[in-house]
């Protein structure tokens, strides 16, 4: 049976996608259908590409799309259908192979360069159309339909300023008239309202008939208030393109367009249902004229416009607004009918405003099942869990997110935040130089970093910061908050009053810094769209309003173009490692595991020197990622491989041994006694790396060898003398066989070179410790909590020499302020019921190490525990009898005063007590 596709219609499909292409009569009947579509209608063949994706027929769905673009360069929804259906096997293939044909031919035929050059941009492949592109541009400056194309590129990268240079050259060497009117769109896009209409005027003198230029200026006229001429000319737009105004239901090529597709019946529009209604609600919108779209978009939903369309419109409002639970109810009733990977980003991001943060994770990762590549997603993700406190998963999904869009600036804003706020403010710098480096004009970026500066006191460049988050955006009050404070403290009070001024009339309140989430509607109105208002959580209560901070994605970050060099599998192999690297310096071990593995499959099969040396590398690089991850297990088939190939390596043999002793099961011991084999192998090689041979003396610890840990340990430190952090690994060994005098040379030789580091300062704290100078250890620990007061590690350490010192009161303040930090803290429990006890609370501290003792990770705390309960247990069996020895006594020759329970319960405490403190 055939169907008929009116204007911008699909045809319905089965239920499930074909994973072949049908054959026969149904073939012919659906390439038939291309001839029954509107030639004019660029949405009706981007839903007749999707219904041939769907069938099989990639080549024909890659037509489809590429004639949906030919009518609307601009249309998004086909453009990533075109990525999608491309990467399918073989859908590409005659077409760009056609093209090559030509070329090999004549490799001076410059329209077959730029047919490929077009193709390859339309298509996704942006490294490769860049450089064809430039070669093109680079053999002849005034090709105009290249120069088009290179502004193309940069406009849907969002660097706005970059895309009206090429748009600007292009229209100079006599472009196609598409050339004007991107142009007049890039002006508008940047406020130059004037100039766009010039040129459009221009335009329409040489082209009256052109429905777009029409369009664009009626959305120009009501930007400038001009709101009759604008209704004329958008009325003028439709004359010309009827499916201006013809209801678009654009299908995506995702679970969402399955579901769509699977409908009983064709879809088919109402000639009275024209979307004019919302058309002029989405001009309202996008300037910023949100009351008046929410008027436009309830009208449209009276005259019967599309529902799920208009529906989705004011959902994005609701969102603007701040009105969570409107907007909820609209994603959810949307979502019921179908799901798409944008609509479940955005009612996780109504979840979020209304506080209920867990759920809107899981709402994000919903669109990320549907989206794997979903940056804004995966941006949202990260800021969800620094939300939640998991401040290492959330680096990791904001670190994917700026990877997998280099061109989103939020991302990589949010990742300096985050990695300023955990104390890492030079690697947030650095971050965000780059940042304002390529984008001049961010006044968030220049904020962020005015708050690093003053994390890390140089108040100065802060306040110059702020400066220039201010002169570019005079509106910020964040930015004259925080100047107000730098210049506070500088001593101009003047000054600070005076900005503080400023900003309460801007703000009467001033908002918390955070993180930031996003929504697509930011993308598409990005001059308009600022504010999706989150509320901070502490303790699950809402606090306060923030809002999401204004911006605009611009510019290419400089890791983009370096990826147009990678011509050949064996570069791209190369690029991959580099990445790799790149995270694996930064701890991202996780991600470091899956460019490394990208790498290897990239290569393999190769019969080339240059690929095997790629394969060895990510193969060492994947092994060493998952030894730090705690999985070096499951490095073994890789170092088998590599240990057939270099026996003898150094790193392989390492890395080896830490697979060997990281094993379990009836092959522990067997695995341990080789991985100690493979070490010895080790130590007899003339290893030059220390950071190797310390990781060799850990491996060494892992399986209980500690005198072969200790002779790497000193081979590490012979090799750099300088390097602190062996020293302090001889200490920790020298002091658990009681050498307390030779271990506290090491940490001093250690802190001379040093002098503020963590770990050496700890251990000389233990040290002190050890050797009963209990008043040195906690002048240690005290200095250790000036400088970071939440380190726990030196609060455990701190209560326990108060313990010892009987400083119950000191002790009593550490322990509490250890329990508010985490309330299941083995120690911070074990410390709870020892002072407990020397309280006489003895069911209360029985209590706290009944806790410790069921706790499966308490480590040595719970052998204390453990060994406590059964020393009570005894000391209660025998207070029992003495009890009731001590009561027949009472009756008859009673003590003054004394209650016989109580004699037994204090003796007992004093009994436990005796034998801990012992």
């Amino acid at each position: 049976m055939t169907h008929t596709v009116p204007h911008g219609t699909a045809t319905n499909a089965s239920s499930h996608p074909v994973a072949r292409p049908p054959a026969g009569r149904d073939v012919e009947l659906l390439r038939a259908m291309l001839d029954r579509v509107d030639q004019q209608d660029p949405g009706a063949f981007n839903n007749l590409g999707v219904l041939y994706h769907t069938r099989g027929l990639h080549a024909e769905a890659v037509e489809a799309f590429l004639r949906a673009l030919a009518l609307d360069p601009r249309m998004r929804t086909a453009a990533r259908n075109l990525e999608l259906a491309a990467a399918s096997p073989g859908a590409c293939d005659d077409r760009l192979a056609g093209l090559q044909q030509r070329i090999a031919a004549d490799p001076d035929d410059r329209e077959a360069l730029r047919e490929q050059a077009h193709l390859t941009r339309v298509i996704g492949r942006i490294p490769d159309a860049v450089r064809q592109l430039d070669a093109l541009i680079a053999e002849d400056p005034d090709d105009g339909e290249a120069l088009f194309e290179r502004g193309l590129i940069e406009q849907r990268a969002g660097d706005l300023r970059r895309a009206q240079r090429w748009f600007e050259r292009a229209v100079n060497a006599g472009a196609v008239s598409d050339a004007r009117l991107h142009l007049a769109e890039v002006l508008y896009q940047r406020g130059q309202n004037e100039q766009a209409l010039e040129l459009l005027d221009q335009l329409l003198a040489d082209s009256p008939r052109h429905a777009d230029a029409h369009l664009l200026r009626g959305f120009l006229l009501g930007d400038m208030g001009h709101h009759e001429r604008a209704m004329q000319a958008t009325r003028r737009a439709a004359e010309l393109n009827p499916a201006l105004e013809t209801v678009q239901s654009d299908l995506s090529i995702d679970s969402g367009s399955t579901a769509l597709l699977n409908a009983s019946s064709v879809m088919v529009v109402d000639p009275d249902g024209a979307l004019a209604r919302y058309g002029l609600g989405l001009a309202f919108r996008q300037r910023g004229y949100f009351r008046e779209a929410r008027a436009e978009f309830e009208r449209a939903i009276v005259h019967g416009e599309d529902e799920r369309l208009v529906q989705h419109a004011l959902a994005e409002l609701d969102l603007i607004d701040g009105n969570s639970a409107g907007a909820q109810a609209r994603y959810e009733h949307l979502l019921a009918e179908q799901e798409s990977a944008r609509w479940w980003n955005e009612h996780g991001v109504a979840l979020h405003q209304g506080g209920n943060v867990a759920s809107a994770a899981d709402s994000y990762r919903r669109a990320l099942r549907i989206d794997p590549r979903d940056a804004l997603a995966y941006n949202n993700l990260g800021v969800a869990l620094a939300d939640r406190g998991d401040t290492n998963a959330a680096r990791e999904a904001l670190t994917r997110s700026a990877e997998l869009d280099p061109t989103f600036v939020r991302a990589r804003r949010n990742l300096a935040c985050l990695l300023s706020w955990n104390g890492e403010g030079l690697a947030a710098l650095d971050l965000l130089r780059e940042l304002v480096e390529f984008h001049p004009r961010d006044a968030e970026a220049w904020h962020a970093i005015g708050l690093v500066f003053v994390s890390l006191e140089r108040l100065i460049d802060a306040r110059e910061a702020f400066v220039k988050a201010i002169e570019l955006h005079a509106r910020h009050a964040e930015a004259r908050f925080a100047l107000a404070d730098v210049l506070d403290r500088l001593g101009d009070q003047d000054g600070a009053a005076r900005e503080t001024e400023q900003a309460l009339v801007i703000s009467p309140v001033r908002a918390d810094a955070r993180l930031t989430v996003g929504i697509e509607l930011q993308w598409e109105c990005p001059d308009a769209v600022g504010r999706v208002d989150l509320l901070r959580l502490s303790g699950g209560v809402p606090l306060v309003g923030v809002s999401v901070d204004e911006m605009q994605v611009s510019g290419l970050l400089p890791e983009q173009p370096a990826l147009a060099v990678a011509q050949t599998t064996l570069e791209r192999a190369r690029t991959e490692c580099d990445t790799a690297d790149a995270f694996a310096e930064r701890t991202l071990h996780g991600e470091a595991v899956e460019r490394y593995q990208r790498s290897r499959e990239l290569v393999h099969g190769l019969e080339d020197r240059d690929a095997a040396a790629v394969w060895r590398r990510a193969a060492i690089g994947e092994a060493r990622s998952r030894c730090l991850l705690q999985r070096a297990a499951t490095a073994r088939p890789l170092l088998d491989t590599l240990s057939t190939q270099t026996p003898d390596d150094s790193e392989v043999l390492a890395l080896t041994a830490a697979s060997l002793g990281d094993g379990s099961g009836e092959t522990a011991d067997a695995d341990r006694h080789a991985s100690r084999h493979t070490l010895l192998r080790l130590l007899k090689q003339d290893v030059m790396s220390p950071a190797l041979l310390h990781f060799a003396g850990d491996v060494s610890l892992q399986i209980a060898d500690r005198t072969l840990a200790l002779g790497f340990y000193r081979r590490a430190l012979s090799r750099d003398p300088m390097r602190p952090t062996p020293r302090v690994a001889i200490a920790r060994l020298l002091r658990e066989q009681g050498d307390l005098l030779a271990a506290r040379l090491e940490i001093v030789a250690a802190l001379a070179v040093a002098p503020g580091w963590r770990e050496a300062r700890l251990e000389l704290a233990r040290l002190h410790r050890d050797a009963a100078r209990l008043d040195e250890a906690r002048l240690v620990l005290v200095t250790c909590l000036a400088d970071v007061p939440t380190d726990l590690i030196a609060l455990e350490l701190l209560a326990g020499v108060l313990v010892a010192e009987e400083r119950d009161d000191d002790a009593r303040v550490v322990v509490d302020r250890l329990l508010r930090h985490d309330p299941s803290r083995s120690a911070a429990l074990w410390f709870d019921g020892v002072l407990l006890a020397r309280q006489a609370r003895m069911r209360d501290a029985l209590a706290r190490w009944t806790r410790v003792a069921n706790d499966v990770e308490g480590g040595v705390w719970r052998e204390r525990a453990q060994a406590a309960l059964e020393q009570a247990r005894g000391f209660a069996l025998t207070e029992e009898a003495r009890a009731t020895t001590a009561l027949r006594a009472h009756t008859e020759s009673p003590a003054d005063g004394v209650a016989p329970d109580a004699l037994a319960a204090d003796s007992s405490a004093q009994a436990v007590l005796t034998w801990q403190v012992a």
